[in-house]
């Protein structure tokens, strides 16, 4: 078990007051370690959960204050570091390469792109404040 490991494990215990200040104080620092602990923590479900949690409620606090885009900023790179990362697209099989079935496929025709509106010359508006009396 690494050592993030040990670090996330030991944060499922906490309670949400805790978590809140250990997180905090790991949004500021920023650096490798930060990021190993964030991708263990990514691993458990329910413990993302309570750091995004906590992640928001930082977000809150620091809203209105003079240091707010900074911690912003950290805070959502945290956020993004804690997404769940996208699978791969499947791949597709090439048009001409054979198929498992032999039954048929229906072609599709799509309709053809409908041709450019012509520019229409209106006549320009002009909005005038009423005359006061």
């Amino acid at each position: 078990m690494t050592k993030a490991q040990k670090i996330a494990a030991a944060w499922s215990g906490l309670p949400a007051a805790d978590l809140s200040d250990e997180v905090k104080h790991l949004v500021q620092t920023r650096d490798a370690g930060a990021r190993a602990i964030w991708a263990a923590v990514r691993e458990d479900a329910v413990l993302a959960a309570r750091v995004r949690g906590s992640l928001a409620g930082l977000k809150a606090e620091y809203r209105g204050h003079r240091d707010e885009s900074m911690w912003l900023l950290w805070v959502n790179q945290v956020q993004q570091q804690l997404a769940v990362p996208a699978t791969a697209p499947a791949a597709v099989p090439a048009r001409d390469e054979a198929r498992d079935d032999d039954e048929p496929t229906a072609e599709i025709s799509l309709p053809a792109p409908a041709a450019p509106r012509q520019a229409v010359a209106a006549p320009a508006l002009l909005f005038q404040e009423p005359l006061s009396s």
